[in-house]
């Protein structure tokens, strides 16, 4: 039981250790970069064309959970003796590629609406 308990923390502080390196070295080499007399523009990262991420994790998270609504349907329309896990592992792919694919040709028409 001892080694169920441990992999929690050990999994928060790895996190924690490679957000904490991250952010150590990126400060170090901002600091590096203002003493050699760099642009602060470098520093402003471009969120304008960040939005699409947006859209496709929304998406999809959604799809995840009509796959795994789908595959509770299908568990519970089958007889109460058979576990049927596939169902959930089928719903999830199905649903999660199918809301990839719709966030796919959403950007892609609103990129060309942007363009008009």
């Amino acid at each position: 039981m001892g080694e169920e308990v441990i992999i929690i923390p050990v999994m928060f502080l790895t996190i924690f250790g490679i957000v904490y390196y991250y952010l150590i070295t990126r400060n170090k080499e901002r600091l590096a970069l203002i003493e050699a007399g760099a642009d602060a523009k470098l520093f402003k990262s471009n969120t304008s064309n960040n939005w699409h991420i947006v859209i496709v994790l929304g998406m999809l998270a959604i799809g995840i959970a009509l796959g795994i609504g789908l595959g509770f349907i299908v568990d519970r329309s089958m007889e109460m003796g058979h576990e049927n896990d596939g169902a959930y592992v089928f719903g999830i792919f199905l649903f999660s590629g199918l809301s990839l694919l719709a966030s796919f040709f959403l950007i892609r028409k609103v990129k060309k609406l942007d363009k008009e």
